[in-house]
């Protein structure tokens, strides 16, 4: 163990709190071969948990991870005066100390029984006991580095995916301000420059006075763990939300358009505005002041319009891609930023600002946006970093597509390859939501052809005679009980081949971490078995036919010889229970059939009566050979006998 540590942790109760100690001496510091350094306190015993948890604190940040003052509400429950049992104490801190010790060091699980004492296996155990009580990231610090109760730690719990979506790693009962210093190990706060840290105590601040916090987007280069902080800090207020995949917040639940009631998977209508400039931009750790987005960007782009279009393009963009509507609100009444609801004819539901951000200076953050029901964007204003206008302003554009993912419900996600839009860092590898991202806004909105979960609200694929074809694509089944309804019209008999296809891929994806540069692998093309089904409108009950002949992630073909002309219903579900999107493709294939053989319709027109018997008449009359049923060159009883089975039987 780095002598350090002792040190630190002597002096922190010599020098801070040595008169509320009844007793701190540290007695001994023993190393062991194996690398794993435990401190063996003779005594600690400090005047109430809230000191002894302190203890554990300060041991266990020489690790660089955050750990929770939990330890003092769960574990430590005695009141401020109340001397704490001095067994409890030398168990707590010791406890901590030989876990923290482990993370440093460890290359084993325990100490080498053959040289362990009795007391020291205790320990251990006690250890174990006490290990899922630490932040996340120290659990898997040490679990990692095979330290004391590494055995006994669960890493799939510990990553934030859909089915590990109740853990978080904010702890429960600590201040903002207190998780920021849990954040802020020696190694991080030397990143640090002095504006920084002015943000992270400001958001800090604002978050303990009961303030919402925005989250932001950093330009490239921005120190890695100065992002990471941030979105920890935001994690705080979400610290009771779902962590499910693709890093989601809440999505939009009313809007001006739809009202209230809206959940998972809605169709949604979201209206935009652009706030005038002087519209107050309150203080959200980056400063505060007036708007000046038409100033800045009309003294840019020379022409409001021409800037505006770049913002329609982006909206655009995402309602492709997605189950929302937009709507360009053309009012907006200037009021606060984050302070009013979307109303029709007075302000959107996402509303548009920019100043300057007085405590960031050039690149760093170049904005931030508030998750729904509050969608309201703050772009850094004057930023260099907007200047390069290639590729029809594609920094900007991107800011604002990454901006308003936040805005639908979207935090940032790892590893930064420049492969995926909410990455915490903007990057000009891509245009607009990516793969990872239209995932994400499909899970919470649907897909671009919804609503289409009923017959009445299928999708019109179009009508056909004898031949066609319709491709589509970026559709999905967003949970586990939706079902996708497409409507297709024959007006003549008619093969219909239609084919699905899982459509997504495989790649890295998970939350945001210090260095952002890895993250578990997911192949979220296996995650539906699709099933397809086949429907008449003459019975919406019994399928006329359907395929379920493969397994998850695997296509499905149904080929159906529609005889009858009229609408047909096909429906594409899941067989499977998992509550995910999965993405697919499909092909519908129209193709004429075969010519219906009616021997008796010597008329040809479709129809069995008198005038088929006249044309035969005729025809066996003057011996045609349309008259020769039984097809032996002669003419007699026998061909009138097959001809009036053919009559009776009538037409396909």
């Amino acid at each position: 163990m780095p002598v350090g540590l002792y040190y630190r942790l002597n002096s922190f109760y010599a020098a801070e709190h040595r008169s509320d100690l009844h007793e701190a001496s540290f007695t001994r510091v023993q190393y062991w071969r194996s690398g794993v350094v435990v401190l063996s306190v003779s005594s600690c015993v400090a005047p109430d948990a809230y000191w002894a948890s302190r203890c554990m604190i300060r041991i266990a940040r020489r690790v660089h991870t955050p750990i929770p003052t939990a330890l003092q509400r769960r574990r430590c429950r005695y009141t401020k005066g109340n001397a704490m049992n001095r067994n409890l104490a030398l168990i707590a801190c010791s406890t901590l100390t030989m876990i923290s010790g482990a993370a440093i060091g460890a290359q084993t699980n325990n100490f080498p029984e053959c040289i362990a004492s009795h007391n020291e296996l205790d320990m251990q155990d006690v250890a174990r006991s006490m290990i899922n009580s630490l932040h996340p990231d120290q659990r898997m610090a040490i679990a990692e580095q095979g330290g004391i109760g590494a055995d006994v730690v669960n890493m799939e719990q510990l990553t934030r995916n859909f089915d590990g979506r109740g853990t978080t790693n904010v702890p429960h009962g600590v201040t903002a301000t207190e998780f920021l210093a849990m954040l802020l190990s020696d190694e991080i706060r030397s990143e640090l420059n002095e504006d920084q840290m002015t943000v992270l105590n400001t958001v800090a601040a604002l978050m303990d006075d009961g303030k919402e916090m925005p989250y932001m987007c950093f330009a490239p280069g921005t120190s890695t763990k100065f992002a990471w902080t941030i979105n920890e800090m935001l994690d705080y207020q979400f610290v009771s939300d779902d962590g499910a995949r693709f890093q989601q917040g809440n999505r939009w639940s009313r809007t001006a358009i739809d009202g209230s009631g809206l959940t998972q998977g809605d169709a949604t209508n979201i209206t935009y505005s652009f706030a005038p400039d002087g519209a107050t931009i309150p203080n959200t750790g980056l400063g505060s002041g007036p708007s000046t987005l038409f100033q800045w960007l009309d003294n840019k782009y020379g022409s409001t319009s021409t800037w505006q279009a770049l913002f329609h393009q982006v909206f655009d963009r995402w309602g492709e891609l997605t189950g929302i509507t937009y709507t360009w609100e053309q009012n907006d009444d200037g009021f606060n930023m984050s302070s009013r609801v979307g109303i029709v004819g007075q302000r959107g539901d996402v509303r548009i600002f920019a100043f300057n951000f007085p405590f960031d200076g050039n690149n760093g953050v170049l904005a931030y946006n508030f998750f729904p029901n509050d969608g309201d964007m703050a772009l850094d204003a004057f930023d260099s970093f907007y200047n390069p206008v290639g590729s029809n302003s594609l920094r900007l554009r991107n800011v604002v597509a990454h901006e308003h993912g936040h805005g639908l419900g979207m935090a940032h996600v790892c590893p930064a390859n420049a492969t995926k839009l909410m990455e915490p860092f903007v990057s000009t590898s891509y245009d607009g939501p990516q793969l990872d991202d239209i995932l994400n806004g499909q899970r919470h909105y649907g897909d671009p052809m919804e609503p289409n979960n009923s017959i009445g609200q299928a999708t019109d694929l179009g009508t056909y005679s004898t031949f066609g074809f319709f491709n589509i694509d970026n559709v999905s089944i967003d949970d586990n009980g939706e079902t996708d309804f497409y409507k297709v019209t024959l007006s003549e008999r008619a093969k219909m081949t239609f084919i699905i296809a899982p459509s997504a891929g495989t790649y890295q994806q998970g939350p945001q971490t210090q260095s952002c540069s890895s993250a578990p692998t997911t192949n979220y093309t296996n995650i539906h078995d699709l099933k397809i089904q086949v429907f008449s409108s003459t019975d919406l009950f019994n399928p006329v036919a359907e395929a379920d002949d493969t397994g998850v992630g695997q296509g499905e073909t149904i080929i159906y010889d529609a005889e009858t002309p009229g609408d047909y219903y096909i429906i594409v579900s899941s067989t499977s229970n998992t509550n995910n999107v999965q993405r697919y493709i499909a092909s519908l294939v129209i193709a004429s059939l075969p010519p219906v053989v009616c021997p008796a319709d010597m008329n040809g027109d479709g129809e069995l009566n008198f005038f088929d018997v006249s044309a035969f008449l005729n025809a066996f009359g003057n011996m045609e050979a349309a008259a020769d049923f039984t097809g032996d060159g002669m003419f007699n009883f026998f061909d009138v006998s097959a001809f009036l089975s053919e009559f009776s039987a009538g037409c396909p």
